[in-house]
């Protein structure tokens, strides 16, 4: 019984630590890694973006491989578009 509640209080800091740091690092994503979909994250108390996926199907296999949560458009992507090639007089 004591041997299973220290278990249970080791796994608690761990999940507890790891979903701080999770939290911290998806908080100020690099504008560069930003994608056009989001995953949001379930950990429990602590619900987290993370950005960086290209394609629906990449955010999908994220929340397949074991994270509770879903996939969301990116609100704050902008797509890189090319400048409009000019032509030359001459």
């Amino acid at each position: 019984m004591l041997r299973s509640m220290m278990l249970a209080t080791v796994v608690a800091i761990i999940v507890a630590v790891v979903g701080t740091m999770g939290g911290l690092a998806v908080a100020t994503p690099a504008k560069a890694a930003e994608g056009p979909w989001c995953a949001l994250l379930n950990f429990g108390v602590d619900l987290s973006e993370d950005c960086q996926y290209r394609t629906l199907e990449d955010c999908r296999q994220t929340i397949i491989a074991g994270f509770r949560g879903f996939c969301n458009p990116n609100p704050r992507w902008q797509p890189v578009t090319a400048a409009p090639h000019r032509r030359r007089k001459g």
